[in-house]
């Protein structure tokens, strides 16, 4: 009776640590392919970004650049690695600094969230923007994503409008 007791107790040790081992296997094959899709959805956001037709910049909670897309290398002239880590204050003449504590330069304001904004390219000229933006939060991490559209260009030699100055000229041929 003793020994069909401990065969019993054995055997049932056995199907514990049995199924054990297959939870575990299932965890880890359920991981594993969480990690691929993963994975893949990343490659395909990245391709996404990639193509996209309007320049994209992500950065992150500190205004670090993280990814430029090919849109963006055009538009502002620069290689993603020059902008990699870099501020998105690089681009933006306008940021409050103490050598430029102006007003940021932003010409108008389309009421849904997009804004025209004069930016800088690497060879110093001066393009009129429309910018919108947008933040995603994920893994405890913010990025945000700024898509630029070019709506004119300058070369910074050239003066640049005075935007007070232009609404009082519309004013008064509105007027």
């Amino acid at each position: 009776m003793i020994v069909l007791g401990i065969v019993a107790f054995l055997s049932g040790v056995l199907l514990v640590a049995g199924e054990m081992l297959a939870r575990s296997r299932r965890h880890r094959e359920e991981q594993e392919s969480l990690e691929r899709d993963r994975q893949e959805l990343a490659a395909r956001l990245v391709a996404l970004e990639s193509h996209y037709p309007q320049a994209l910049i992500m950065m992150d909670s500190r205004g670090l650049i993280r990814r430029v897309n090919d849109a963006a290398e055009s538009l502002f002239g620069y290689d993603e690695d020059e902008l990699l880590g870099q501020s998105i204050l690089r681009l933006l003449p306008f940021a409050p600094s103490a050598l430029n504590a102006g007003p940021p330069r932003i010409t108008a304001a389309d009421g849904q969230g997009a804004a025209q904004m004069e930016v800088r390219r690497k060879d110093r000229s001066f393009v009129i923007v429309r910018m919108t933006g947008t933040r995603s939060e994920s893994d405890g991490r913010a990025d945000i994503y700024m898509f630029f559209e070019a709506v004119s260009s300058k070369h910074d030699a050239e003066e640049k409008p005075d935007i007070e100055h232009s609404q009082s000229q519309r004013a008064a041929a509105n007027g």
